[in-house]
C-alpha cells in the first residue's frame, strides 16, 4: 500500500501555529519564561526556522495581542450587525460575543487581558506605534458597545447616568469571568453569554429584559 504523504503546512498556516501555541505558552509559563526553543518545539520546528516569521520573541507577542483584539472586534462586529436594529439586542449580542471569545479561549485570556490593560508590565518594550494599535483596537471595541447604549438612551429604550462608566461596567464582568470560569463546572460559556447578556441590558437600565 502506498503511503500517503502528510502535507506540509503553508508559511500562513505555520505563523498562525506559532501565535496559537505561544498564547497557550505564555499563559501557563509566563512571557519571561517561554523560550523561543519552547515555542519551536510546540509546533515541531526548528528555534531558528522561527526567525523566517517572527523577528523577536516581542515580536510573537504582540501578534498574540493583536490577533486576539482582531477576533474580538470581528465576532462583535458580526454579532451586532446580526442582532437588525434594535439597541437591546444588539447590546446582548455584544456582550455574548465578548463571553463566547474571552471565556471560550479561558486557557489564555487572563494573561492576555493583562498584557492589554497593565501596558508598564508586559507590552511596555513594544515600540510605541504598535501600542499605540492595540490602544486603537481596544478603543474600537470599547465605542461599538458605547455607541449602542447611547443609541439605546436617544431612543428611550436605556436609562444610565454615564455612557463611558456603563460601557467599562459591563466589559469589565465579562474581562473578569475568565478569572473564576471553569470548563469543567456545571455553567458552560453559553449559559454564561445568555446571563450576561441579559445582564448587561439591565445594567443599561432597560424598562424590562425580552
Amino acid at each position: 500500500m502506498a503511503q500517503v504523504r502528510k502535507r506540509s503546512r503553508s508559511a500562513g498556516e505555520t505563523k498562525a501555529l506559532i501565535i496559537q501555541e505561544a498564547a497557550k505558552l505564555f499563559a501557563s509559563r509566563g512571557y519571561e519564561r517561554t523560550s523561543l526553543g519552547a515555542i519551536a518545539s510546540a509546533i515541531g520546528i526548528s528555534a531558528p526556522a522561527l526567525y523566517y516569521h517572527f523577528d523577536s520573541k516581542d515580536e510573537i507577542l504582540y501578534a498574540t495581542l493583536e490577533n486576539t483584539l482582531v477576533q474580538l472586534n470581528l465576532m462583535s462586529a458580526e454579532g451586532v450587525t446580526a442582532a437588525g436594529p434594535s439597541p437591546v439586542a444588539q447590546l446582548r449580542s455584544f456582550v455574548r460575543a465578548h463571553v463566547q471569545h474571552d471565556v471560550g479561549n479561558v486557557d489564555i485570556m487572563p494573561m492576555l487581558n493583562a498584557g492589554l490593560y497593565n501596558v508598564d508590565q508586559l507590552i511596555g518594550g513594544l515600540p510605541a506605534t504598535r501600542r499605540r494599535k492595540l490602544i486603537q483596537m481596544q478603543r474600537s471595541f470599547l465605542d461599538r458597545l458605547r455607541e449602542i447604549l447611547n443609541t439605546g438612551k436617544k431612543d428611550g429604550v436605556f436609562a444610565f447616568e454615564n455612557t463611558t462608566t456603563t460601557a467599562f461596567a459591563i466589559i469589565g464582568i465579562v474581562d473578569f469571568a475568565v478569572y473564576w470560569f471553569r470548563t469543567e463546572g456545571a455553567l458552560t460559556v453559553e449559559d454564561l453569554a445568555d446571563q450576561y447578556g441579559d445582564l448587561a441590558v439591565r445594567m443599561a437600565g432597560a424598562a424590562r429584559v425580552s
